[in-house]
């Protein structure tokens, strides 16, 4: 089992994030085998709804993984990575986002990888599409684009800044508009990364980690914040919103001042 494990999940994200996924769900699954369990994970992202106390995986689930390791090992004609959660979104958004955290290796965004392989295809289709979109954007004008994912299952959330700024200037832009849109949204979690449009790699991230406080200050500084719209997917609920602002609006980080004396700068 671990020779397969480590052979398919070559990735330590990918690797823990079964781990974790498994030992969570010792007592709600039933198989003959654990190469079924892990088979049905490559295939659909193990995941059991709360409202479900049990879910039993038969034998023949396993047919594409031990078809892949022939392939790896004997060299059988055929894939050699069952279809699903592996080659899926091989070179979407998500799977760059997933690459840089990996290559980064860094404990402010490792949190976030864990989250975002957890999403559902529901959830990770509005993050491919806001991303491409705030890339563009940023590519066309040369302003900082944001695109602000909302997780209220999981009472987290996920801000991306797109911009080619310098970090003294994009690091505190960031820490203040995840710190204003955690507490908008009554997050205990928040995580913010910044990407550069050029060559799509994340420089730094934002992890913010506690439990939520109401607060006079703040409910004063967020008060024109937008409160978006929960999303209807059954998990995570998920919502997206893309924000380009004009010269003369307010920005969005929430300081009062207009947008071209703000972050624009």
């Amino acid at each position: 089992m671990l020779d397969v494990m480590t052979e398919m999940l070559q990735s330590p994200l990918y690797f823990l994030s079964y781990v974790n996924r498994r030992t969570s769900y010792g007592d709600k699954i039933m198989s003959t085998h654990e190469l079924t369990i892990l088979s049905y994970h490559l295939k659909r992202n193990l995941w059991i709804d709360n409202e479900y106390t049990m879910m039993q995986l038969e034998d023949d689930i396993g047919a594409d993984l031990d078809l892949a390791m022939l392939t790896r090992r004997d060299g059988a004609p055929g894939l050699d990575t069952p279809e699903g959660i592996l080659t899926k979104y091989k070179g979407t958004p998500f799977d760059l986002i997933i690459t840089n955290i990996n290559r980064l290796e860094h404990p402010s965004i490792i949190d976030l990888g864990f989250l975002l392989l957890s999403l559902s295809s529901e959830a990770i289709e509005p993050l491919n599409e806001g991303f491409t979109q705030i890339l563009n954007l940023c590519k066309e004008d040369g302003n900082n684009h944001t695109l602000t994912l909302t997780f209220p299952e999981l009472k987290s959330g996920l801000t991306i800044h797109c911009n080619n700024d310098i970090t003294s200037i994009s690091i505190p832009r960031l820490n203040n508009h995840c710190r204003q849109r955690k507490y908008k949204e009554k997050a205990n979690f928040w995580f913010g990364i910044c990407i550069e449009p050029i060559m799509q790699t994340i420089k730094f991230g934002i992890n913010l980690e506690s439990t939520w406080v109401q607060s006079d200050k703040m409910d004063e500084t967020v008060k024109d914040l937008p409160t978006y719209k929960k999303g209807k997917y059954n998990f995570p609920s998920n919502t997206v919103t893309l924000t380009k602002l004009g010269r003369n609006e307010k920005c969005n980080c929430g300081s009062g001042k207009k947008y071209k004396n703000c972050c624009l700068k």
